[in-house]
């Protein structure tokens, strides 16, 4: 708000009153018979060692308590020496009736002050992020967002280790700013969806909604356990801190607020006993679940050293004569100790540490030798389908690597299908165009993977270069039976048909879902009732008996 001068609105013989720095110029809980302005110097409006606002030249002080007739609810004291225009009621109401902008001014001035009065109580007045109960109304909001969205949300309760020693050696003063330094330090590691509190002297909060609850708050709990372990300069001195962070999950650990954040405190305790600097969840199985990811995470860069990665192929056959037509390429890890890992696992922690570009770089050239192993074996030039991840479509040398694969391996453009979920399209859709274009005029074939289940604008399928359209299997599951999906997926087809694109429903896992696509005249299909994903020996083995069938 741009501060008024009130005083080019004051008229006539005014009691003025000098007040040295340092001097309150009225005390909470007095009576308020008399508001301020301030002719010259500054002063502060209080509550206890809360600063309300810092009032300057031109200001006023002391308007509620006279506007509504109750004692003061706040103190004000002069930071310099102030000269002061004491005015009473009788007197207000008169300069009111002389010139009516005051009584505008004085409320424009009430609003401001009461909104940052209800700012206050829902803030931590030092580090002014979220106090205790925002965070709980925050919570609230969540629960009530998952209920409908059947998501999941997680609490972690953040509590700084050996705080105390830090105010009974460098003082209090000290502590408060290593307090601040602290919460910009969490602030700069979170999302900025992500909600940061602090709920008391040494305790931070953190909600973080969305995703993968187990895996995705593991890795925001060690990122502020890393963040924290780097030193702070405080008091012109070099200080570390570490911390002990308590994980609760909705709705696993609770249904409320309250019990969410008792369980992540409880957690807290856990993290302590453990010998502090690190974190814990609340549930058992989720524990082992992070600690498993911590594991996956730090043995990608050797699995791809090692050769740990494998491809299997998912066939994709026409329903009319149960050809197949493509088959989509599918990354596994052969864990040494965990076994055959699925993608959903360690893809996600593969985008966290940057290795997504490589190992799809990996996928790709796996995926164009096998293909041309394929045509020199004398299979049929069925497509093979990779997925792109944001970072590889985001590579500026992506159109010359597919090309380069293509040359070295003697592939035909036809031959290979790149997809893309909408998701991946959206980030940066202008960027996504231009390279798409490019390698769709090489002939390369473009997917849109997992329609309808993302941003399902409609608009910018008519502006991308796609040849193919994926159903997802969430829409395939109901059919025949949901009427819902039955429509979703006529509506699709027909949607597609009109675009020129050709149409691949996944995660066909009966007959009856087979023979209604094949009714609709669906292109291709694709799932467990045609096939699980294979290793390259048993889908050979699949298109020999498929020869041999035909």
């Amino acid at each position: 708000m741009t501060a008024f001068d009130f005083t080019t609105l004051l008229r006539g013989d005014l009691p003025i009153r000098d007040v040295a720095a340092g001097e309150a110029i009225f005390e909470m809980g007095e009576e308020g018979d008399k508001m301020y302005v301030l002719a010259q110097g500054e002063a502060q409006i209080r509550a206890g060692s809360v600063v309300l606002d810092t009032v300057r030249s031109g200001g006023v002080l002391g308007e509620m308590a006279l506007l509504d007739d109750e004692r003061r609810s706040a103190a004000a004291v002069a930071l310099q020496p102030c000269r002061l225009i004491a005015i009473d009621k009788p007197t207000l109401l008169r300069l009111i009736a002389e010139e009516p902008r005051l009584a505008i001014e004085l409320a424009r001035l009430g609003v401001h002050r009461l909104r940052a009065m209800d700012f206050l109580a829902q803030h931590d007045a030092l580090t002014r992020l979220p106090n205790r109960l925002l965070f709980q109304e925050k919570i609230h909001r969540a629960r009530k967002r998952a209920q409908r969205s059947g998501g999941g949300f997680g609490v972690l309760f953040v509590n700084l280790d050996f705080f105390k020693n830090i105010n009974d050696s460098l003082g209090y003063a000290a502590g408060d700013d290593l307090l601040c330094a602290v919460a910009e330090r969490l602030r700069g590691r979170l999302d900025e969806l992500d909600t940061l509190a602090r709920l008391g002297a040494d305790e931070f909060a953190v909600l973080i909604e969305g995703g993968a609850p187990g895996q995705q708050l593991a890795s925001a709990a060690q990122a502020l356990l890393e963040a924290l372990g780097q030193a702070f300069a405080v008091a012109g001195q070099e200080l570390f801190l570490s911390a002990s962070i308590g994980i609760s999950c909705y709705p696993e650990d609770g249904e409320d607020e309250q019990t969410l954040l008792a369980h992540a405190d409880a957690a807290v305790h856990r993290a302590k006993e453990r010998g502090r600097n690190q974190y814990a969840f609340f549930s058992a199985e989720l524990n082992t679940l992070a600690r498993e990811a911590l594991t996956l995470k730090s043995n990608l860069r050797q699995a791809i050293e090692k050769r740990e990665f494998v491809l299997y192929y998912q066939p994709r056959v026409s329903p009319e004569t149960r050809r197949v037509l493509g088959v989509e390429a599918l990354i596994r890890w052969r864990h040494p100790v965990l076994g055959l890992v699925p993608p959903s696992k360690f893809i996600p922690l593969a985008e966290q540490t940057g290795l997504i570009e490589l190992i799809g770089d990996w996928v790709l050239e796996t995926a164009c030798a096998q293909r041309a192993a394929w045509t020199a074996a004398g299979q049929p030039p069925f497509r093979v389908a990779v997925n792109l991840s944001l970072r590889q479509l985001a590579a500026r040398d992506l159109e010359a690597r597919v090309v380069e694969l293509l040359a070295n391996h003697r592939l035909a453009p036809q031959e290979l299908e790149l997809e893309i979920t909408e998701s991946v399209l959206m980030e940066d859709p202008a960027g996504a165009m231009n390279v798409l274009k490019k390698l769709r005029a090489r002939g390369i074939g473009i997917a849109l993977d997992d329609f309808g289940t993302e941003y399902s604008s409609l608009s910018y399928l008519k502006h991308f270069p796609l040849d193919f359209m994926k159903i997802d299997q969430s829409f395939v599951r109901g059919i025949p039976q949901d009427s819902d999906d039955v429509a979703i997926t006529r509506t699709v087809l027909t949607l597609a048909r009109n675009l020129g694109l050709h149409v691949i429903a996944e995660g066909v896992e009966t007959q009856a879902q087979f023979e209604f696509l094949r009714e609709l005249s669906c292109d291709e299909v694709q799932g467990y009732w045609i096939s699980r994903p294979l290793p390259v020996e048993e889908l050979e083995r699949f298109l020999a008996n498929q020869d041999g069938a035909a």
